[in-house]
């Protein structure tokens, strides 16, 4: 399997059919390299998408998860995902970054571990930037740096994409 696209079902909310059609449309032109997760707390997938046997919605895998926050509902899902790469999906998917996500899958070059290097941070860059969307990362990178911090809910997913970004990790972003 080469992309893995994860969907918190919490966080979508009553978005959720929509983002999956999305995730699936997308998927749907790589030919079976790439697979759909939706990660669900109990709270919000059943009335959304129908009752186990009357799926509204088909092509996607569900993981249950007890209510806990979202970095530890993600790590998971993850560890039930098969891809190379792993598409955490936030937000409405633009169609170049799941191709971009399929290329970085693709590519076999093996990811190096860098030294960590500082990241400047001014007042100014942390009010201009603009919410993660989705974030893609190697597997390789998401093990080695521990997954996301559990104990996060919501800044679960900018807390990851910073830490890769010190190791200058090889990660696929879509910005809002």
């Amino acid at each position: 399997m080469k992309i893995s696209l994860i969907i918190d079902a919490r966080l979508t909310g009553k978005e959720l059919p929509r983002r999956l059609a999305e995730a699936r449309q997308q998927v749907a032109l790589f030919q079976g390299r790439g697979e759909i997760l939706v990660i669900d707390d109990g709270d919000m997938a059943p009335p959304l998408l129908g009752e186990p046997g009357e799926h509204a919605v088909v092509g996607y895998r569900q993981v249950r998860s007890r209510p806990a926050p979202m970095g530890r509902r993600l790590n998971l899902a993850a560890s039930h995902s098969n891809g190379r790469m792993l598409g955490f999906c936030l937000g409405p998917l633009d169609t170049h970054w799941v191709e971009r996500m399929m290329a970085a899958a693709c590519d076999d070059s093996r990811p190096v571990v860098r030294p960590a290097r500082p990241c400047p941070l001014s007042l100014l860059s942390l009010l201009r930037r603009t919410p993660t969307r989705a974030l893609g990362v190697e597997r390789t990178w998401f093990d080695r740096l521990g997954g996301f911090d559990p104990s996060l809910d919501l800044s679960a997913v900018e807390d990851l994409a910073t830490r890769l970004k010190a190791c200058r990790a090889k990660m696929v972003v879509q910005r809002a």
